[in-house]
């Protein structure tokens, strides 16, 4: 990474090797003077440091708001900074600017590089070209053309009154179901505050003809307010549609440039658009989208796969919604297979030794893997310590699995020939295996802390990642808890059927039949059964209690249980455990493994402890089970995983 533009090396650059510092040869060029005065901090003067100040080396860019090291413009007193591509952009005060649209200042910027990656005020599209910026509120983001909109228009919408072009739509009841609350518009809109109605400027400035590739037609604008049931998308509209009169076609504007054929993580073919599916398009009776398990009408617009036998349908904002499709279009002459045969390649970089599998296919005995130095060797048998782990997936070791002779490092056979790559329901693009066994990072599927393998986005600003065992999950689960088939939804908003928690806007799995039960993801992942030191039988993880309430008290730790909560129960012992009590505050982590933090100035090591727990320095009870300790002579400190900052 080049320590001037923050951006990846190529080309001539320069280097110091023995420090790891880069330069591109066109930023080591650059004439960047010691002090300058900028519109985007007017009060001081900035001072060109070599590095950032701050002890950690990174600092945050007050004008895009992203990380960076290297070059910065910095003042001290008010502890401000602007990497170099944000201070070497051009700028100038808008002046004129009406004040009825923004009431700050704004300032013009004709060309910011692409340095900001937010969404205009106005039309609530990304920001590209000429803008216009608030440094005031550092959210307020205008394109030039947006800026310019005249205040005033007619329209033949309303041709008795002009309509006035206002920062923001009027305030709607709740539970409005307008145009503008169903695309939750909040950015400009034109509105006659006699009539009651408001327009977007798209609508306002729409072109009266419109050609597109994907239609041998053009389509013609009927600029009027009507009902009508969009042929592309099969939902309703209130409001300018286009029409093709060749083919008796009306569609909202957005549908015009939907593409002929998506790639979504949901199904592992391409799908393609129709307007009317045919019967012998797709061979089943009934249509039910295979993202939210609603009713499709054939009559309308969808997607649906066409590869013989596959009869995968999804409702057209289903698969082109912005959490499942990453608006990448699949064009028409490239290879269909390419996604499978990357998806199919393992993290395996040699394989040493193999043996014949009763004459069928070979199976590699002694291995080299990407995530280790050392051979490993298969292993179908043995018997193995209980808190040995995988180190892929961090769950209890079982045959068959791979060890290594030099270290105390294990992998379930299936974990060493995980994809290399793979595209996953959760997210919309494409995962790359990674190892976490260094340090330990959180799933962003069930929000636990874990070591081991990970599947991570690598898409610049995606943060993305989930462990392995959320990684096994599909957009379908059938769960013993309960009778349906559950399907998954993104963004839930509402309660877990399991902890009785609140989600927001998290992966969970709801009910193909509309039942009221929701699981989320992490107690979809709750593992089936458990083990209990004073118990010879596995613990089974129990979804109701109708027990009385004199038994409704956790084995382990000996308090109350409430019996809505899920719980392990063994039926021959009538042992009940807490699920937290029964896998630990933090299952997924390596033992032995250390952790920092700001109450205490000594790394703190996992540890499970099973007989003479030792009081928890912060809350007083006993430390049973995965316990956080200070190695060191001195401190003798145990204290519980949650109690520890």
């Amino acid at each position: 990474m080049c320590f001037g533009c923050r951006k990846y090396v190529e080309g001539p650059s320069y280097c110091c090797n023995r420090c790891k510092f880069y330069l591109h040869k066109n930023c080591a060029e650059l004439e960047l003077a010691p002090e300058i005065s900028h519109h985007f901090h007017p009060q001081h003067l900035l001072t060109l440091l070599p590095k950032t100040p701050y002890s950690g080396g990174r600092c945050y860019c007050n004008f895009c708001g992203r990380g960076f090291w290297g070059f910065v413009y910095h003042c001290a007193s008010c502890r401000f900074d602007l990497d170099i591509n944000c201070a070497l952009i051009q700028s100038s005060l808008a002046e004129n600017f009406p004040n009825c649209l923004h009431h700050h200042p704004l300032i013009f910027l004709k060309n910011h590089n692409d340095e900001l990656k937010y969404d205009c005020h106005g039309c609530e599209k990304a920001l590209s070209g000429p803008i216009y910026v608030c440094l005031d509120c550092r959210d307020f983001y205008l394109h030039k053309h947006c800026g310019e909109l005249p205040l005033e228009i007619n329209h033949p919408y309303d041709r008795k009154h002009p309509l006035t072009l206002l920062p923001k739509p009027p305030i709607h009841p709740d539970k409005c179901c307008c145009y503008l609350c169903k695309i939750k518009r909040y950015g400009f809109v034109y509105c006659c505050s006699l009539c009651k109605f408001e327009l977007t400027p798209e609508d306002v400035f729409a072109p009266r003809t419109i050609t597109a590739a994907s239609h041998e037609h053009p389509w013609t604008l009927l600029s009027r307010q009507m009902s009508f049931i969009c042929d592309f998308c099969g939902t309703d509209g209130d409001r300018t549609p286009y029409v093709c009169t060749s083919c008796d076609l009306l569609v909202h504007k957005n549908c015009i440039s939907l593409p002929s054929k998506i790639m979504i993580t949901r199904h592992h073919h391409p799908i393609s658009h129709s307007h009317s599916l045919q019967q012998n398009q797709c061979e089943i009776m009934e249509y039910y989208c295979r993202i939210c398990h609603l009713e499709v009408n054939t009559r309308y617009g969808c997607y649906y796969c066409s590869i013989p036998d596959c009869n995968y349908i999804a409702h057209v904002n289903c698969a082109t919604d912005e959490e499942i499709w990453d608006g990448t279009i699949f064009l028409e002459d490239e290879d269909e297979d390419n996604e499978p045969l990357l998806e199919s390649m393992n993290l395996i970089t040699d394989v040493i030794e193999d043996i014949s599998n009763n004459g069928e296919d070979r199976v590699a005995i002694v291995i080299k893997h990407a995530f280790h130095d050392h051979n490993l060797i298969l292993s179908f048998s043995g018997e193995m310590d209980d808190d040995t782990n995988c180190d892929g997936c961090m769950r209890p070791i079982s045959p068959p699995f791979y060890s290594c002779d030099n270290c105390n490092f294990f992998l379930h056979k299936n974990c060493a020939e995980l994809p290399g790559k793979k595209r996953h329901p959760f997210h919309k693009h494409l995962l790359t295996l990674t190892n976490f066994n260094n340090y330990h990072s959180t799933c962003l599927a069930c929000y636990r802390f874990h070591h081991g393998f990970s599947y991570k986005c690598l898409k610049e600003s995606c943060l993305f990642h989930i462990d392995i065992r959320c990684s096994l999950l599909s957009d379908i689960l059938k769960h013993p808890s309960h009778e349906h088939t559950l399907f998954l939804v993104q963004n839930y908003r509402g309660k877990c059927s399991g902890c009785l928690g609140e989600s927001y806007g998290f992966l969970a799995y709801r009910c193909t039949k509309r039942c009221d039960f929701t699981l989320d993801i992490r107690c979809a992942t709750l593992p089936l059964t458990a083990w209990y030191k004073y118990d010879r039988h596995p613990l089974t993880l129990t979804y109701f209690d109708d027990s009385s309430p004199s038994q409704h008290y956790c084995d382990l730790c000996e308090k109350e249980r409430d019996p809505n909560l899920w719980f392990y129960y063994c039926t021959d012992c009538d042992n009940s455990l807490h699920s937290n009590c029964a896998i630990g505050d933090f299952p997924f982590i390596k033992l032995g493994s250390k952790v920092r933090g700001s109450s205490h100035p000594h790394p703190l090591t996992f540890v499970k402890n099973i007989w003479n727990c030792p009081p928890c320095k912060v809350c007083g009870e006993l430390c049973n089970g995965q316990t956080l300790e200070c190695k060191e002579p001195e401190c003798n400190l145990s204290v519980h995983s949650p109690c520890f900052e």
